[in-house]
């Protein structure tokens, strides 16, 4: 039987090869530049410390290569696509994402050598959902909204550098929008419902948003550091945001975020369509609508904070 051909340079990460456990290990063992003593040598770390550090900087790369992963969706990335997405050497990724996938955290498809989010993933999101019902105090508004456009309407959610799918209800317009899945990853500004969340924050968070979604940018249809800029400009002008088919042709969007009393929102709501129909007065009545609903249920959100059991926060760093 012979192997699946690899990308040029491409380690290979079977598990088959009995090292997979002891790899895990050394996820705690990455080398942390800058921790040993300066050039002058009047000041060394101590090895308690520095193996501290080791280790906040594995799960750190641990959880980033996570995030890369599942922002790609369902198609996942090869290790050469890994490491230069998080630029990272080639070792360092290819024993992170051995440590992972030997945890089932990560899953490789041995054809296309393309990682993707494990079983284990989803289990521990299973467990941790009946803590963020933000999803069941949405819906009811989302249905309203639905029902009353005839158009699709998504929940999303800021978590760091991304806008996170947490819903997404069809209207009864005859022609679909499916645009975004529940659970799919997009860079902030990416979309109405993403960008009217990058355009809460303040200026030196926008910035740094910009900048780490660099390399994702050219993903998508109409957007580049500098359009984002304009449009987060014309979003806190209009006070709300608008995809006019910059992520995907033929579909445009609204976008509005549910407001808070403290801190920059972080939940947001929009409402997409077929360009041609998202005009005039339809998009005029979705706007009213918009605006009433987020209102509203930012409102109820706010009194239910404590119930979230701290997502304002942990979703939103």
């Amino acid at each position: 039987m012979t192997s699946p051909r690899r990308h040029a340079g491409e380690i290979d990460v079977d598990l088959a090869d009995g090292h997979a456990e002891s790899l895990a290990g050394n996820l705690a063992c990455d080398a942390v530049q800058g921790s040993e003593a300066p050039a002058n040598g009047h000041h060394r770390v101590a090895p308690a410390e520095r193996r501290a550090n080791e280790g906040t900087q594995s799960i750190q790369r641990a959880i980033a290569v996570l995030r890369l992963i599942a922002m790609r969706g369902p198609q996942g990335l090869r290790l050469h696509e890994i490491a230069e997405g998080l630029g990272l050497e080639r070792i360092t990724a290819h024993r992170i994402v051995k440590g992972l996938a030997f945890s089932h955290m990560l899953q490789l498809e041995p054809q296309a050598r393309r990682y993707t989010l494990g079983h284990m993933a989803y289990l521990l999101g299973l467990t941790a959902a009946p803590a963020f019902d933000l999803r069941e105090r949405c819906q009811p508004t989302l249905r309203r909204l639905a029902d009353l456009t005839g158009d699709s309407v998504f929940l999303m959610v800021r978590s760091a550098h991304e806008a996170v799918c947490f819903d997404h209800l069809q209207g009864s317009y005859p022609i679909r929008t499916h645009s975004l899945k529940i659970g799919a990853r997009r860079a902030l500004g990416a979309g109405a419902g993403a960008m009217a969340l990058l355009a809460a924050l303040p200026d030196h968070a926008v910035e740094s948003a910009i900048a780490a979604n660099a390399v994702h940018l050219p993903r998508y249809r109409d957007i580049s550091p500098a359009r984002l800029r304009e449009m987060v400009a014309r979003t806190r002008e209009d006070g709300y945001a608008t995809n006019v088919q910059t992520v995907i042709a033929d579909v445009s969007a609204i976008g509005m975020t549910l407001p808070r009393k403290d801190g920059p929102a972080f939940v947001s709501i929009s409402i997409a369509s077929i360009a041609s129909r998202m005009t005039g007065a339809h998009l005029d009545e979705a706007l009213h609508a918009l605006r009433r609903e987020t209102d509203v249920l930012g409102r109820q959100l706010d009194d239910a904070r404590v119930a979230w059991g701290g997502m304002a926060e942990g979703i939103a760093g």
